[in-house]
Formats: structure tokens, sequence, C-alpha cells
């Protein structure tokens, strides 16, 4: 399952290729993520995907292909120099996938502060880099 939870939402991808998914398709792969985990464990998934989301964002691995991954803190590189990966750059990814953690964590009481330090990391990050592109649709 952790395919899903790494390249869902969030343009986590597991190949080159990330987008932003509509929603319909969202909906329809978390209906089936839900029930092939029921299936597996007999019984609901506590909350959600959305510490998932959360927890896959702080993974700055995530932001290079797999063969570059452990060699570095991707993540801390991002203030400093950006580079392209398929179709979005690690600033695009970065940007997105703050959005949607903040959107999915805003109702959960136990992860709000992580939707207000999302919010306010991707004001952050279009305010210094005000030409970045949403990553493809």
């Amino acid at each position: 399952m952790p395919d899903f939870e790494q390249a869902s939402h969030i343009g986590f991808p597991a190949c080159w290729c990330v987008t932003s998914a509509s929603e319909p398709l969202l909906e329809r792969a978390e209906r089936a993520y839900r029930n092939e985990w029921r299936t597996l464990t007999g019984s609901d998934t506590q909350d959600g995907l959305a510490d998932a989301c959360a927890g896959w964002l702080l993974r700055g691995d995530a932001l290079v292909e797999r063969a570059r991954r452990e060699s570095t803190d991707h993540l801390e590189r991002i203030p400093h120099r950006d580079w392209t990966w398929g179709t979005a750059t690690a600033r695009q990814r970065l940007v997105h996938r703050l959005g949607v953690v903040s959107r999915m964590t805003a109702g959960h009481t136990s992860l709000s502060r992580v939707s207000s330090l999302s919010a306010a990391m991707r004001q952050r990050m279009l305010a210094r880099w005000p030409t970045l592109q949403p990553v493809p649709a």
C-alpha cells in the first residue's frame, strides 16, 4: 500500500511523472485503497491518508529519483537550488505537496498545526519564487 500513500493526492511520484490528479480520480483511488486496507487488515484506516501524506512531505528523498535517494538532504537543498526531475521541478513538487497537506490536515484536530505550517511554508515559497508554476494537470 505505500505506493498509494506516496503517489496519491500529493504528487508523490513512484516515477518521474508527477501531475495533479482530478478529485473524481482521487476519490476512486482512495476508495480502492480503503477497501484493500480493510481486506488485508480487517479494520478501517485510522486517520485517513492525511497523516501519511504529511509524513511523506517531510521526506526530502521524494524530490529526486530513487537512484539518488539517501545520498543527501534534498529538502535542505530547495532554498539554494532547484532541479528538474521528469515533469516538474523540486520546488514545484514541494509547493504542490505543501498545498495538499495543508488542505488535507486542516480538519484534523491532531494535525491542524501541520496544516498551518504547510500553508505558511507554501506562501513563503510562492513569495520567494513568484514565477513557480503548478505541477501539470
